[in-house]
């Protein structure tokens, strides 16, 4: 076996004797101790189980384990791409986990969908601490379970500023730390380089001892950027390489897009020469540089008393471009905060699975019906067609409608099996479009062979119309249970002529006001109203689709209320004294009552 970090549990028949849905189970003692002493390992745990997600946490938190597991998925999904999602938000390389399951076919689905993830069934539980892969690190202070504790972590809500972009940004207090000792932290930099699109201007990637011999060059200066703000800390964001006035890589998370800091660095670097691959989110400045970011000396973190907080929390999550992860840290604090937003597939094509047409066709019977199909569309694969936005598990669900608003349709021949794709100006059976296609970087280019059978295969739609948009709508707020929050996205109306992409907002107007028109009486569905926030070309970022790191800020904002709203008090309140009142409820007596009063109260 391969070292391990991360153990994906099962629970019924693996953790536990017996199935929980079923009946009474058989707690196991071994395995809860097992959890601890590899958590005491540096090893961290998670679970991937087709169950109740309340009634595993209610039994879990009983036994006093529920805070050992991170990133739990516990719904009645197939567990392949469950535990690929899983994999990825841990930023953790699948031949580094072992997924434990007594079901074979559950283990070779996820095999499937992780290539080079270690399984095993129940039987490996009797020696597994006795591996050399599952020895770890002392770690009884458990403060990598911490770490991967705090990215789950929400900002609290803050003041709206109605002061322009930049004064935003200066009123962010953004501070940067440039550390040259990128050793100690050649992991977090191999993530950035590999794993990296929009903020990746050389686009060059390595293997784990390319980046040891360039860290090991002393002819080479290099550096990593750790970022924050007054709104919590972004941790390591970016990394740069310099050889002979030459950057050699130049990568930053999208996790501070719009906030200025690749500018930033750059100028500090002296505007030094840089071959750009392919396409980036930011252009580089050469004319200004950001004067709301101050430099800060690398510190070491500070100690504090690690411990494990039950913390009950309201479950979010957003289903659109991944530009709107940078509203993550503005929600309100102790939520917690799933995305489905695009991806980078393994054939390196920007996957976009958020149009309506997509996630109508989210089911096994598209895959056993069109795999084949869609196994041989370059800019699409099967995890597109699979989602958890629809889960019991989440209070709150979040979508963009953006795509819809964007996409071009291609139908499949003369079957019901329709599919977006880039934008709905331009004609992908249309010979004359090709030229665009052939012209991209090699990663990125469609060859010919496949734009014939595309063409022969697929008919051009169009943009979607307004009734299918509005039938779509209907179906996607009955698919939210009305016990729900569904907040929608809406599109900016701003006259957006430095990329004016036929002129966009009008089409913008005429879906917004279908979308209007359509959930107006709907009493589970908000509508965070981008048309409200946005009001110049200041306020976007290269195109009408993205925005000032600002607008971000104020979409959170506006989120929190919708949420606030609903349930009449914050996330973090509400999850925690549901569960509080419903225990104090069973008590007797005075002392009981205090309790639960001063809990109320004072939150204490």
């Amino acid at each position: 076996m391969k070292p391990v970090k991360l153990v994906i549990w099962d629970l019924d028949d693996t953790f536990w004797k017996g199935t929980l849905s079923e009946g009474p189970i058989s707690y196991s003692k071994t395995n809860h101790a097992i959890v601890i002493e590899l958590t005491r390992r540096g090893i961290v745990n998670t679970i991937s189980s087709k169950n109740n997600f309340d009634e595993v946490k209610a039994r879990l938190g009983h036994e006093g384990i529920w805070d050992y597991f991170v990133f739990p998925k516990i719904a009645w999904q197939p567990k392949g791409h469950i535990i690929k999602t899983i994999i990825e938000e841990m930023q953790l390389r699948a031949e580094n986990v072992l997924f434990i399951d007594d079901n074979h076919m559950n283990l070779e689905e996820a095999k499937y969908y992780n290539p080079g993830l270690q399984t095993a069934g129940p039987e490996i539980l009797d020696r597994l601490l006795e591996r050399e892969a599952c020895k770890g690190k002392d770690d009884r202070s458990l403060s990598r379970l911490k770490q991967y504790q705090i990215l789950e972590k929400k900002v609290s809500d803050q003041k709206v500023s109605l002061c322009s972009n930049e004064d935003f940004l200066r009123s962010s207090k953004i501070t940067v730390q440039i550390n040259a000792d990128c050793q100690k932290e050649c992991k977090r930099i191999l993530e950035l380089i590999n794993r990296t699109n929009q903020l990746n201007y050389t686009k060059v990637r390595l293997q784990k001892d390319e980046l040891v011999k360039l860290i090991n060059d002393t002819s080479v200066q290099k550096a990593y950027v750790r970022v924050q703000d007054k709104y919590g800390d972004y941790g390591i964001c970016g990394f740069y390489a310099l050889r002979d006035s030459r950057l050699l890589h130049f990568v930053f998370s999208c996790r501070i897009l719009n906030m200025g800091v690749e500018n930033w660095v750059y100028h500090k670097l002296g505007c030094p020469d840089l071959d750009i691959a392919g396409e980036t989110a930011t252009p580089l400045q050469h004319d200004r540089v950001p004067d709301w970011i101050d430099e800060t000396a690398p510190q070491k973190a500070a100690r504090t008393k690690d411990t494990l907080k039950h913390n009950r929390q309201l479950n979010i999550i957003i289903k659109g471009g991944c530009d709107l992860l940078q509203i993550k840290n503005y929600l309100i604090k102790g939520s917690r905060f799933d995305a489905e937003v695009d991806y980078v597939s393994d054939k390196g094509f920007r996957i976009n699975n958020t149009h309506t047409e997509i996630l109508k066709r989210c089911s096994t019977s598209t895959l056993q019906q069109y795999g084949e199909v869609i196994d041989k569309i370059i800019f699409f694969d099967r995890d597109a067609f699979k989602t958890v936005f629809f889960s019991d598990n989440y209070h709150v669900h979040i979508y963009s409608v953006l795509d819809d608003y964007m996409r071009g349709l291609y139908q499949y021949r003369d079957t019901d099996f329709v599919i977006p794709f880039g934008d709905f100006a331009q004609d992908l059976t249309d010979k004359t479009c090709w030229k665009f296609h052939q012209n991209r970087s090699k990663k990125h280019r469609l060859d010919p062979g496949f734009l014939e059978w595309f063409k022969d295969n697929f008919t051009f739609l169009g943009a979607l119309d307004t009734e299918s948009f509005r039938k779509n709508l209907i179906w996607l707020c009955n698919t939210i249970g009305q016990d729900k929050l569904f907040i929608i996205l809406n599109g900016s109306e701003v006259a957006y002529y430095p990329n004016p992409q036929n002129e966009r907002w009008e089409h913008h107007k005429k879906m917004n006001s279908v979308l209007d028109e359509t959930i107006k009486d709907m009493g589970h569905v908000g509508l965070c109203d981008v048309r409200t926030l946005t009001q110049s070309v200041s306020d976007h970022a290269h195109n009408i689709r993205h925005y000032s790191r600002r607008v971000y800020y104020l979409l959170a904002k506006k989120i929190n209320e919708l949420i606030e709203d609903r349930y009449g008090v914050s996330g973090n309140f509400f999850e925690k004294n549901i569960y509080f009142i419903k225990h104090c409820m069973k008590q007797t007596g005075r002392f009981a009552r205090k309790r639960l009063l001063k809990r109320l109260l004072f939150g204490s």
